[in-house]
């Protein structure tokens, strides 16, 4: 009996830690990447837009429907809470569409796993060559990180981190310069005068924008959207 107890009670561990194991990443990840197997599949004419809760909580279709072509979508596969790594790992639902531009933006949590830039650089261009090399005809840019306010962001994780954001954006300016990409840069339109804070007209948390922040972005990608 005692034995059956302790067999059970094995089985019961090696399940849960697979189960752990499996589950890599957040419950909204899995949910989201769901909702996408759900949607009508992504083509050839559609634009993607690719990160976490920046681009997740975009209107995008709202933004540019004055614009876009007849044919073409915007598909919205921003994830809150999402990396590098992450994002990787949910590219085989965009890529085989081919679509015909991917605005990609991505980094501000990766900085807030308190990792090194390099390592951080090597996951984002892991994410880069990627669609490079599977998706040619593509059209792929890389977006600078925002601002964010360190003074008033409500996320500990994030204290210390003004600097790196910078960091990150020179190296992913070089990213796209090595792979002949277009390098959006939103960084200064977010910032407050004198500072490299968030300007908090953007924001409420002191990391996420506003509907005033989206109306500057979305600005900004009008001339690349066409």
């Amino acid at each position: 009996m005692r034995r059956l107890v302790l067999f059970t009670c094995l089985v019961l561990v090696s399940t849960m830690v697979l189960a752990q194991e499996k589950r890599k990443y957040s419950d909204h990840y899995y949910k989201r990447t769901a909702q996408f197997e759900q949607e009508a599949p992504i083509t050839s004419n559609d634009i993607v837009m690719l990160g976490d809760s920046l681009t997740e909580g975009g209107d995008w279709d709202e933004y540019f429907k004055d614009i876009l072509p007849q044919g073409t979508r915007i598909i919205n596969r921003g994830i809150v809470g999402d990396d590098a790594p992450g994002i990787y790992d949910r590219l085989h639902q965009i890529l085989p569409a081919n679509p015909k531009k991917i605005f990609f933006l991505c980094g501000v949590n990766d900085i807030s796993h308190h990792i090194t830039v390099d390592s951080i650089m090597i996951d984002i261009e892991r994410v880069v060559s990627t669609i490079v090399e599977s998706c040619p005809n593509t059209t792929l840019y890389i977006q600078s990180l925002l601002p964010f306010n360190e003074p008033h962001c409500k996320y500990k994780s994030m204290k210390g981190k003004t600097h790196t954001v910078k960091n990150v954006n020179a190296r992913l300016r070089k990213l796209a310069k090595k792979y002949n990409l277009e390098f959006i840069w939103l960084y200064d339109k977010f910032t407050a005068p004198n500072s490299r804070n968030l300007d908090m007209v953007f924001t409420t948390d002191g990391l996420h924008i506003n509907e005033a922040g989206y109306k500057i972005w979305s600005r900004t990608l009008r001339k690349y959207i066409k």
